[in-house]
């Protein structure tokens, strides 16, 4: 029944957001680990698992069901849960989010005019990369949770809104802003304050995870099309 297709789809779209969030976490901790520089610090983490990768999440529950649900053909009871190429939609969007936080971090560092080999030395902690970087990948996951509305298709093309999701996004922003602004909370996470300028910036690195996914789903949609007509 549509029902169950649509409480099916939604546990996939939930757990692609959660291990493509994920991997790019670890992706950006790994490079940065690679390269001698921290990107993140443990708290930091814990707060992108807690607030950000959660309430996204559990609004996926709420989704609506697609459009032609019924259409599809029935799916085959031995495939698993990454069937379709969930896996390596995971993979491929987890570096587009680890690639544009770290971009975030250099970009910080020389907002800052902080020298990278000041940092790997150890004569500077990066703050200024490490709080745009946290910025970045923050907004980054939360906006990354709309393109988890549909696998294939295009979010712009879904004929329905998500209002529990509206909220998550607009509530783990005005909670890491305030991780970031205000004073006592900023110094207990090891945060500097940035210029509106650094806000901004990251926060445009971070939209830019809606475009490129829709450009990998254009690419797939119309490879999906060709094979039809072989």
């Amino acid at each position: 029944c549509e029902e169950g297709r649509r409480i099916y789809d939604n546990i996939r779209k939930s757990i692609a957001f959660l291990l493509s969030s994920n991997l790019a976490e670890v992706i950006a901790v790994f490079v940065a680990s690679l390269i001698g520089f921290t990107i993140l610090e443990p708290t930091h983490l814990l707060w992108l698992n807690l607030i950000t990768d959660c309430f996204p999440a559990l609004a996926m529950a709420m989704e609506e069901a697609e459009p032609g649900i019924m259409k599809r053909e029935p799916r085959n009871a031995d495939d698993g849960i990454f069937a379709n190429g969930m896996g390596l939609d995971c993979l491929i969007q987890g570096i587009f989010i680890g690639t544009l936080t770290l971009i975030s971090y250099f970009i910080g560092l020389n907002i800052e005019g902080v020298p990278l080999a000041s940092v790997l030395s150890g004569a500077d902690k990066g703050l200024d990369g490490m709080t745009m970087a946290f910025l970045t990948m923050s907004m980054c996951e939360i906006f990354h949770s709309f393109n988890m509305r549909s696998q294939r298709r295009s979010v712009f093309s879904l004929p329905s809104h998500n209002k529990v999701l509206w909220l998550a996004m607009i509530g783990s922003l005005l909670l890491t802003t305030v991780v970031l602004e205000v004073p006592f909370i900023a110094n207990a996470f090891g945060f500097t304050p940035v210029s509106w300028t650094e806000y901004g910036i990251a926060l445009g690195l971070a939209v830019l995870v809606i475009p490129m996914v829709e450009i990998v789903k254009a690419c797939q949609r119309a490879h999906g099309r060709r094979k039809k007509q072989l």
